[in-house]
């Protein structure tokens, strides 16, 4: 240096212009955590957490409700050698839950002694009746009187069924025999 001046380390105006990319760079960091921020705000919840949505209750129908009543009703007392594996069947298609575990032993017991002795039974419907419900409730109860008959033997019954609709299947649950 000839006049004793200290060298300059940056160039004229470069502060400037490290001032003017600083404040550059925040407004766009500001842009992008604004943008993020908006996105969080608008995107959909798709929270694990929250509660499903309500699916809507399966309707049975009062001649859905009488037609697997009378089904089911002919699958126990309908009885021939001929025609027993398909009642049983019918029987295991019809029903569910606790009617279906304690019934199915006895209607197997039951078929096999018909076959055995060569017998047949018949049924005979006297009433079949749904009781009065809130249409969208989601069970229905069927009372059915029949009596049924094998040879000379006549037997009634009064039965209580409920029928529901368990994995999209109706079916019956329970029975009261009366």
């Amino acid at each position: 240096m000839i006049d004793g001046s200290p060298t300059p380390t940056r160039p004229p105006g470069s502060g400037r212009r490290l001032r003017v990319a600083i404040i550059l760079v925040v407004i766009l960091v500001a842009v992008v955590a604004l943008t993020i921020v908006l996105a969080t705000l608008t995107a959909p919840d798709n929270d694990t957490d929250a509660a499903p949505a309500a699916t809507p209750t399966p309707v049975i129908g009062d001649q859905q409700a009488r037609d697997i009543a009378e089904v089911v009703t002919r699958s126990m007392f309908e009885i021939s050698p001929a025609t027993s594996d398909t009642q049983i069947a019918t029987f295991k298609d019809k029903t569910c839950g606790e009617f279906a575990d304690a019934g199915l032993p006895n209607l197997i017991s039951f078929t096999d002694e018909f076959k055995a002795q060569n017998r047949t039974s018949t049924v005979t419907f006297e009433s079949v009746a749904v009781v009065p419900h809130d249409p969208a409730a989601p069970a229905a109860e069927v009372l059915v009187a029949a009596s049924w008959q094998s040879g000379e033997t006549v037997n009634q019954s009064r039965i209580v069924y409920e029928v529901i609709v368990q994995n999209g299947k109706t079916c019956i649950t329970k029975a009261q025999f009366l």
